[in-house]
């Protein structure tokens, strides 16, 4: 996920410490951001899947759960098992 620090910083180094040890050396700046109201300097964890993402409005996210939950239980209705 990209933000003013991944722009201007680019990505980490091979040598930066280990999750989660990395945000520390940026603690200050992080602090003053979000005390002003932004996120620039804020770590934006994604994981191993941020690949899968992609930008939508939250109608448009809520609409697509909405329909997968509704496939999955139309799905679990058909087999006769109940959803955990």
């Amino acid at each position: 996920m990209t933000n003013r620090l991944m722009r201007e910083a680019g990505p980490l180094s091979a040598d930066a410490p280990a999750f989660p040890l990395a945000a520390a050396a940026l603690q200050p700046l992080r602090n003053a951001a979000e005390a002003r109201g932004s996120g620039d300097f804020s770590p934006l964890w994604s994981g191993q899947a941020a690949a899968l993402g992609c930008e939508r409005g939250a109608a448009a996210l809520t609409r697509a759960l909405a329909v997968e939950a509704q496939e999955i239980l139309r799905a679990f209705g058909r087999s006769g098992r109940t959803p955990a």
